[in-house]
């Protein structure tokens, strides 16, 4: 097995720590290459984190077909110290199953205009290696209103090819492009402020556009004054908005909402209608997590690991016994069944210990938490305690899972998310998200 020199793929992990992809190139045997890379992944996704020695450390560890490569694609977030060991495990796998070939970093091929990293809004895109007579993306209708005076810097598409992406650069601001569009035909509908508050000060303003059943995105931004950008983001079919507005290049100043109704109308926007209850659950338990979290750290508590167990059933009690048993019992049930849809997908490791089994009316529960509490915990507490911190501990995981909904330019297919709630209905996935919210609000 040939590759790059150690100290190179060592640095390019590091560098690359939360979006490493790492492939075989020119091996002989591409069936072995994959299994050997299969075999790697499956020995870094039981490391654990250095923080959480009961979770593994790669929030992704995933073997991809990419354009006819497998690449070994590693999310580990900042814990660049492992970079060395994650380039020696792949090494070790693939010289023990004789792959020839060559290991380095995925190649991009070359890109037909200027690649601006100001550009780059998306996450899960592919570069167009080509564009059509127009310097299009091809997917662009006929007649489509270029920005004049701008230099594409960004031409994608999703990697279903469903939907098309380009942005322009100029050295001053779009003013009167989104009149372009209007004229051309296309229908502006608003953006949730939910998926706009945290868009960051160079953001002007976003829209969603529609025109004879195709449609998609508008964005206006610019970046430290210097250089103003727009981004159009364009598929084939899409939904005409419910309430047109008429657009402005201002930057979006509405309230931020919160709460359920405002959950909602962000799940409505990025995902398909047979995911938005399950989405609309995952930000509810992200929430219920987010706050429960803060009372492991409220203050002194009593002394020793029984103590420690008795202290945080004490501190979840007052919030959580707000909610009947059966509201409980559902809440843990539904969060555990999408953390073990988590687990059998290979996305994330088995945390150590981890036992996930049926109570007699089919709820999940883990047997290594009730074991280690019930002879600690008063009987009266113990559910409590159990969706609690199945909830603080659990949810982020489930969370993650979906996070690149948010940064996708378009909402995914149904199929490549519902996994994730395999075993679950409508009812159950909403009234999880019910109880989360009855707790707060």
């Amino acid at each position: 097995m040939a590759s790059v020199d150690d100290p190179a793929l060592v640095s390019y992990v590091a560098d690359h720590s939360s979006a490493v992809a790492l492939a075989v190139y020119d091996a002989s045997d591409p069936a072995a290459a994959r299994t050997a890379l299969q075999s790697a992944a499956e020995e870094i996704s039981r490391i654990p984190h250095p923080d959480e020695p009961d979770w593994s450390l790669p929030n992704w560890c995933a073997v991809l077909d990419e354009d006819g490569v497998s690449v070994l694609r590693i999310d580990m977030k900042d814990e660049i110290r492992y970079s060395a060991l994650i380039v020696r495990i792949v090494q070790d796998h693939l010289a023990r199953a004789g792959v020839d070939g060559r290991l380095e970093p995925r190649r991009r091929p070359a890109e037909p205009f200027e690649n601006d990293p100001n550009a780059q809004l998306f996450v899960g895109t592919e570069p167009l290696i080509e564009l059509d007579h127009r310097g299009l993306p091809p997917g662009f209708p006929d007649g489509f209103p270029v920005p004049p005076d701008a230099t594409l810097v960004r031409a994608e598409r999703t990697p279903g090819g469903d939907a098309e992406h380009a942005t322009w650069r100029r050295s001053e601001p779009f003013t009167g492009y989104l009149a372009q569009l209007r004229a051309y035909g296309c229908t502006f509908g608003e953006v949730p402020r939910l998926a706009t508050v945290n868009s960051g000060p160079g953001e002007i303003a976003r829209y969603t556009l529609w025109r004879d059943g195709a449609g998609g995105r508008v964005r206006l931004y610019h970046s430290g004054l210097q250089a103003w950008y727009v981004s159009v983001v364009w598929q084939p079919e899409a939904r005409p908005p419910t309430t047109p507005v008429e657009p402005d290049e201002t930057p979006d100043r509405r309230p931020v909402p919160s709460g359920r109704e405002a959950a909602r109308e962000l799940a409505e926007f990025l995902v398909p209608e047979p995911l938005v209850p399950g989405y609309e659950a995952v930000i509810a338990l992200a929430t219920a997590a987010h706050t429960l979290s803060g009372l492991l750290h409220a203050g002194p508590g009593r002394r020793g690991a029984r103590g420690d167990l008795t202290t945080l059933a004490d501190r979840f009690a007052p919030v959580l016994g707000r909610l009947t048993p059966e509201q409980l019992t559902l809440l843990r049930h539904v969060c555990l069944t999408m953390i073990s849809n988590l687990l059998a997908s290979g996305r994330r490791g088995r945390p150590s210990g981890l036992t996930l089994v049926p109570d007699d009316d089919g709820y999940l529960y883990a047997a290594d938490v009730r074991e280690h509490a019930e002879n600690t915990i008063d009987a009266a507490l113990l559910l409590c305690f159990e969706t609690g911190l199945v909830v603080v501990r659990g949810a982020p995981m489930v969370a993650e899972a979906v996070s690149g909904i948010r940064d996708a330019p378009v909402p995914p297919p149904v199929e490549q998310y519902a996994w994730l709630f395999d075993g679950l209905d409508a009812p159950q996935l909403t009234a999880a998200r019910d109880a989360c919210w009855d707790l707060f609000e």
